[in-house]
């Protein structure tokens, strides 16, 4: 029980360092955070025993530095996707451990895009967490992927609308 309670706040320390990445300026400081952040969260993921989750954040965390320094992110991500099956693969224990790695995938395609394809795909990545996150006893994670869904559709929702406002003005 007390390892479950300290897997919690060490999840709640890499989602607290996550969002404070996203306050920081420079790019520097942001991949700092969120690699800092990221170690919490592999942590988090092996004292819950969910291999899957963990594998995958380690992917990430490598993909998404790969992105910070390629000039090309679609490369990044056509060649991870052999590593996501790997993973899939290896801790494949239950259907509910394919999530993180169908939701990586999507997360990793959606970044290579822009605009409303990345919010959408960040949608459907933050859905397919939650319910592993449930699945595993990420409570922490549950919150927080709940938090990023709903922050999500507020930014598709002020798109649409400054979308619509344009059509108005040039009709007019």
């Amino acid at each position: 029980m007390h390892i479950f309670i300290f897997a919690q706040i060490i999840g709640l320390i890499a989602w607290g360092l996550l969002v404070y990445s996203y306050y920081k300026k420079n790019i520097d400081e942001i991949l700092k955070y969120q690699v800092v952040g990221g170690i919490f969260e592999v942590l988090h993921y092996f004292m819950l025993g969910a291999f899957s989750g963990l594998t995958v954040v380690i992917l990430e965390l490598i993909r998404d530095f790969g992105y910070y320094k390629a000039k090309n992110d679609k490369i990044i991500f056509i060649l991870t996707i052999p590593v996501y099956f790997f993973i899939g693969y290896f801790s494949y224990n239950h259907f509910m451990d394919l999530l993180p790695v169908a939701a990586s995938c999507v997360d990793g395609y959606a970044l290579t895009n822009r605009k409303k394809i990345a919010v959408v795909g960040s949608i459907i990545n933050n859905c397919l967490w939650l319910i592993y996150d449930l699945y595993c006893g990420s409570y922490v994670g549950v919150i927080a992927e709940i938090l990023f869904i709903i922050s999500n559709i507020y930014v598709m929702w002020i798109d649409n609308n400054k979308i619509k406002s344009k059509k108005i003005v040039n009709s007019v």
